[in-house]
Parts: C-alpha cells; structure tokens; sequence
C-alpha cells in the first residue's frame, strides 16, 4: 500500500529518531547509506526503519474502495553496530559499512540502543514523534530477532523487530486534508531537507485530486460505486449525463382533486 499515511509514518520515524539515540544522525530510511569519515574498524551504531507490508481488511460500504480505508502495517527495524570495512575497487580501496560479528560489548550497546529508539517514539516534546503517534492508532505485535550468517551461523552485531501499526486512513478524493496529515506537510517543507520539501509539494499536488467535484461525485467515489448503482441509490443529478448539482428539486403534480380531511372518531 502506497500513500501519504505511508510516507509520513516513515519519515516521522526516522526523524523522531535522529541524534535522540547512540546512532546519533546514522538514522535511515529503507536502507543504510554510506556513513560519513568512517574509517576501516571504526564502530558505529546505526538505525534503519522500512515498512515491508501493508494490509487492508474489508470495511464497511464506505471502505470498499482503494482509498479512505484503516490499515495495519508491518514496521521493521534494524539496530546495529556497523563496522568500516575496505574493499577494493578500480581507483583502490574504499570503506563500506557492514554489521560485523558480535560480543558482549555490542550486545549491552545494542540492548540500549533498542530501548532509545522505542523511547525516542513516545517522546512528549518532538514533534515527529508526535506526528507518528497521531498516524497510528495502536502498536500490535512485536517480535526481533538477533542478525545470523547464514552461512556460517555466527551472530553479526544487529538486532532486527518488527511491529504491527494500526493506521489512520489515507483521506478520500475531494476530503480536506485532516490536520495531522496537514501538520506532516509542515514538517516537511519547515525541515530544510531539499528532498523533504519536494515529496511535500509532490503530495500536496495529489491531494487536490478531487477537491472540485461535487458532492455525489465525491461520495461515488467513497462508496467506489459506477454511476448507475449510484442513481439507484438516488443519489446525484436526475439525469446519468447530467453533470450539473443541484440543492432541491420541486414536483408538479396536476389533474389529481384536492384533499379532505375529515375527523372520523
């Protein structure tokens, strides 16, 4: 599942953790990238967050579309120890990071680092994690493993959990943008990452799509309903190719006699 409810929960994660923990900015989103001056054995703990599944159960009539629906994601950590490590290559040696193997040291720094990050998402005064609370309704299940060679079967210096979220809904084409999805896009464009800024302008672009329909045509939408099953719900213009809206509608009725009500005890 891809959407803005998506984007926010990845980044509000990333950035709630950013110098609130050993990994200190080696936070990542997805993937790790190269870290900056290190050099060859040179320890450092790192932090990468993905989200790698999304599901979404059947809903009411009103959530039997793509879009407007509560879903439960699957977030995966990844807390480790990287080690600089020289490979060769065509203009000589370069260092690249990789979760060596473990030992006490490591895993008393891991056992912390695990507890920082967690700690760093119920944070009261950051405002991403803040952001991140209000995206998820509730953390489900929670599981981590230690990192292994499969091919030797020794322990690298990398704890990987995973979470089950509960989500809010994506908002549905022509909805106003609910305020934590607004305050998200703030974030974005206020936080002086050029990249940030771009995703933002990106989906504030998206999320227009809709905003000039009329109302049957918004709730056609909602109820993911064809025109047809839509008037005979008897909803929208009278006409199937009638694209005007209208507020009220006045019904003539002639060669029918008055009326007469009389008491009948």
């Amino acid at each position: 599942m891809v959407g803005i409810v998506r984007q926010l929960v990845q980044i509000s994660v990333v950035e709630a953790w950013r110098d609130r923990t050993f990994a200190g900015d080696d936070v990542f989103d997805s993937r790790m990238d190269s870290l900056q001056n290190l050099t060859k054995g040179e320890r450092r703990h790192v932090l990468i967050f993905s989200i790698e599944e999304a599901e979404q159960d059947a809903g009411s009539p009103g959530e039997s579309g793509f879009l407007g629906r509560d879903c439960r994601m699957t977030g995966f950590v990844q807390a480790g120890v990287a080690t600089g490590e020289a490979i060769k290559a065509k203009s000589g040696s370069i260092i690249v990071p990789k979760f060596g193997e473990t030992d006490g040291a490591c895993e008393a720094s891991l056992n912390l680092l695990d507890w920082q990050w967690r700690r760093a998402l119920q944070d009261h005064e950051n405002p991403w994690a803040l952001l991140f609370r209000d995206l998820v309704a509730e953390i489900g299940e929670i599981k981590d493993v230690r990192a292994t060679d499969t091919t030797t079967g020794g322990k690298h210096a990398a704890r990987f959990t995973q979470f089950h979220m509960e989500t809010i809904p994506d908002p549905q084409p022509g909805d106003a943008l609910p305020d934590v999805i607004e305050r998200g896009l703030v974030l974005l464009e206020e936080d002086g990452d050029d990249g940030y800024a771009k995703v933002a302008a990106m989906w504030r672009q998206a999320l227009v799509f809709g905003g000039d329909w009329p109302e049957w045509r918004q709730l056609q939408s909602a109820l993911f309903a064809s025109r047809g099953k839509l008037a005979a719900l008897g909803y929208g213009p009278l006409s199937i190719d009638e694209e005007v809206d209208f507020d009220g509608a006045q019904l003539d009725v002639s060669g029918v006699g008055p009326v007469v009500v009389t008491d009948d005890p």
